[in-house]
């Protein structure tokens, strides 16, 4: 005789059963739908998109928007210094090392000119001690008057002179404040010499003053 099922086998049973109807309720209800509906819905969905709104540009605005370029400004696209090949670092040793050799060639070349300039100072040094010049002879009196100008023909001239608000005369061959003697009196300027003959031979040309 055969054994009666339990409840729960009968509720396993109910559940198969329920969940085979709802799958094939879905494949029963995915069919295509009829042609004409889908005409339909494509037609409607290009009028929606013929009367659609045409959005709104702000012309004014595109200006604005746009990045201006500097050419100082910094370089989005540039992360760091290149470093050199090798030909260049080999050419920045070999010129570092030329400059540092002039620069050594050119020291010692001062050093030798000083040592050959010191050298020779002490030589004409030793030698002025030995040697030493004649003393230079003392200059020639200054002349402390002015020449005013003079009077009378070019054979008998007499020239006027002026010192400390004093004026006086004297013709050609006179000796004048003991110490100068008048050569020649010409008509812009007056040539003395001296009356010490330690100054034999020196002359002076003094010129006409003019004004004050």
């Amino acid at each position: 005789m055969a054994k009666g099922r339990s409840r729960r086998e009968m509720l396993l049973i109910l559940g198969f059963g329920l969940a085979a109807a709802v799958w094939l309720w879905s494949l029963w209800g995915t069919d295509d739908p009829p042609a004409g509906t889908t005409a339909g819905r494509s037609a409607q969905a290009k009028k929606e998109l013929v009367i659609a709104k045409a959005p709104l540009v702000h012309i004014e605005l595109l200006d604005k928007a746009v990045v201006r370029y500097e050419a100082g400004g910094r370089d989005l696209f540039k992360y760091s210094v290149r470093p050199p090949s090798w030909a260049q670092v080999k050419k920045m040793r070999a010129d570092a090392a030329a400059a540092a050799k002039a620069q050594r060639e050119a020291d010692s070349r001062a050093r030798l000119e000083e040592l050959q300039r010191q050298k020779a100072e002490e030589e004409r040094r030793l030698y002025l001690a030995a040697h030493p010049p004649p003393p230079q002879p003392p200059p020639p009196p200054a002349i402390s008057f002015r020449f005013l100008g003079f009077v009378g023909p070019p054979t008998g001239r007499i020239a006027a002179f002026e010192e400390n608000d004093t004026t006086f005369v004297a013709t050609k061959g006179e000796i004048v404040k003991k110490e100068f003697r008048i050569d020649e009196i010409k008509y812009e300027s007056v040539v003395i010499s001296y009356v010490n003959p330690q100054f034999k031979g020196q002359v002076r040309e003094l010129p006409l003053t003019r004004g004050k």
